[in-house]
């Protein structure tokens, strides 16, 4: 099968996108594809909003990640800088990509014990 590059989309409001930060975002991105975990699309934007917030967390950065089967997942992270608020919501990214590879190997281990289950009733017959 053929390698796809994930299609990924950065962007950046209210504030100049740094070539660091850039840089980042692409190399979280080339991580979180696996041999198990393939990505379809990924976006992230960062957003500097200090208008409607009072405290220093005015940093956000927004990671949506397209799996096959039209499936997302989706972390919005706020911060002091955007570096902190980048590792966040990676984080949290991977962290909700676990769980879902960890739900997939546990249905096809019960898929598997029970073939084995129906196999071995119709040994007995």
């Amino acid at each position: 099968m053929a390698e796809r590059p994930v299609d990924l989309k950065i962007e950046s409001r209210n504030v100049g996108m740094t070539p660091r930060w850039k840089t980042e975002i692409e190399k979280r991105v080339a991580a979180l594809e696996t041999d198990k975990i393939h990505l379809t699309h990924a976006r992230v934007t960062l957003t500097k909003n200090a208008h409607h917030k009072k405290g220093a967390d005015n940093a956000e950065a927004l990671v949506v990640v397209t799996l096959p089967r039209r499936r997302t997942v989706t972390a919005r992270k706020e911060s002091k800088t955007f570096e902190e608020a980048i590792r966040a919501a990676f984080a949290a990214v991977e962290h909700e990509l676990e769980k879902i590879e960890e739900k997939r190997l546990a249905r096809s281990a019960k898929a598997a014990a029970r073939k084995v289950a129906q196999s071995a009733l119709q040994v007995e017959l």
